[in-house]
């Protein structure tokens, strides 16, 4: 596995847990920026959304999948922090944040996404992961192309490095 694509980490807190991935990529800020807030660039690598550009809007994304998400936008601040709530099957009530920060020749991306229901982990964490890859191969023309049944793959790992026992591993 390349640095690019290291292994989210994440905390526990009792029945809750905050995953946090590190990305970057040799992409200005503001191609990274639409990439993650225009809807035809999330529509490339998380699926179909759909965003209000401001503090308060509406947020929806993977509208086509079994488990869509939707919030509200609680910081819009261009082209450094997106964060909304974020409630789905596997994550109610929950809260996803991205920072953009200038790197080297390119940008770093920090995704964190806080109170994820911890029996859920086994889910989150290769989810995040399998969607960043995505992100990766629109965004670094050196990135591996994301594999079919990345995420079960993924979740192994996830599985076996963390030593995740008694978590949910179907969605």
């Amino acid at each position: 596995m390349r640095a690019k694509e290291r292994l989210g980490t994440f905390k526990r807190d009792h029945d809750r847990a905050d995953v946090r991935f590190e990305r970057t990529y040799p992409r200005s800020l503001d191609t990274v920026w639409r990439a993650l807030t225009d809807p035809a660039r999330l529509a490339d690598w998380m699926g179909p959304a759909h965003i209000e550009p401001h503090v308060g809007g509406l947020f929806q994304a993977m509208v086509d999948s079994p488990y869509p998400a939707t919030g509200r936008i609680s910081v819009w601040d261009p082209p450094h922090v997106f964060e909304y709530s974020f409630s789905n099957t596997h994550a109610p009530d929950s809260v996803v944040r991205f920072e953009l920060e200038p790197f080297e020749s390119g940008t770093r991306l920090i995704l964190t996404h806080r109170g994820v229901p911890y029996l859920n982990s086994a889910l989150m964490l290769p989810g995040w992961h399998t969607y960043l890859s995505k992100l990766s191969t629109l965004l670094d023309p050196s990135a591996q192309t994301a594999r079919p049944n990345d995420w079960r793959r993924m979740q192994s790992v996830y599985v076996d490095h963390y030593k995740l026992d008694g978590l949910a591993l179907d969605p």
